[in-house]
């Protein structure tokens, strides 16, 4: 699932909120990260309680719902995008509530055929998803689940045996968007984790500066700025958003910008 990359190259994944800041101007944007060297990027369905979201990122769910964001919308823009860039990773990330609502093995299904690499579903249990695992194999659709620094053994193992593509690595405690300090605790998180999974780590919740980058590079493979990005998208527009994703990008080393 994931893109090629160079060896000890940590890639970037970004976000992009569907109906944030309007539903027209997501390809725009998402065209912008992509020429900044972004990856990988997750297309989040808007929800009216994102739990695991910090502030900037729950103010974007709320104006992405006034605009009329969603899971078709989610859809058909994943779609429009896979295509115009085949060489990057769209991810649908969502809370449970509109997939169920939708259908999940509907979902799952309409995702695939819409070119979605995989799944991020915070509130999604692992034994919830078991079920889903022989159909989302089929699919070729990766579950990519989230682990926490208080994550016990017995679910870091039941969660690394069903986890594909990649495991999302939350930092640290707490909801998205504040800062994350990586020295000898994280770690000692990551090397528990590699006892139990083989695949690439994401991490995210607190990745927001080009020196986060360069302290995460080569401890592991995919360093998710999410929040930080809706911040600069935000206060800045889409453009500035895209040229400070750039810098970030080339801190990340080895990528560059496509235009």
């Amino acid at each position: 699932m994931l893109p090629e990359k160079k060896p000890q190259e940590l890639l970037v994944m970004s976000h992009a909120v569907v109906g944030y800041p309007s539903l027209e101007a997501n390809l725009p944007a998402i065209d912008g990260l992509v020429a900044a060297g972004v990856k990988m990027i997750e297309l989040q369905i808007p929800f009216s309680d994102p739990v695991a979201d910090g502030p900037t990122l729950a103010h974007a769910c709320h104006v992405a719902l006034k605009n009329g964001g969603g899971v078709k919308q989610a859809l058909a823009l994943a779609e429009q995008v896979s295509r115009r860039h085949p060489q990057v990773s769209f991810l649908l990330m969502s809370y449970l509530n509109p997939l169920y609502r939708y259908g999940l093995d509907r979902l799952f299904i309409d995702a695939a055929e819409a070119g979605v690499k995989g799944l991020i579903i915070p509130d999604l249990p692992v034994e919830a998803l078991e079920p889903h695992l022989p159909l989302l194999d089929k699919l070729n659709l990766a579950p990519i689940m989230m682990v926490t620094p208080v994550t016990p053994p017995e679910r870091l193992q039941r969660i690394s045996a069903a986890a594909r593509g990649m495991v999302y690595v939350v930092a640290r405690t707490g909801v998205t968007g504040s800062q994350t300090r990586w020295d000898a605790e994280f770690d000692n998180y990551i090397a528990r984790l590699k006892r139990y999974t083989d695949l690439p780590l994401a991490v995210g919740f607190g990745v927001r500066s080009a020196e986060d980058l360069r302290q995460l590079r080569g401890r592991v493979e995919v360093a998710a700025v999410c929040s930080r990005y809706i911040e600069w998208q935000g206060k800045l527009g889409s453009d500035a958003a895209a040229e400070r994703m750039a810098e970030l990008c080339e801190a990340a080393g080895g990528m560059e910008a496509t235009a």
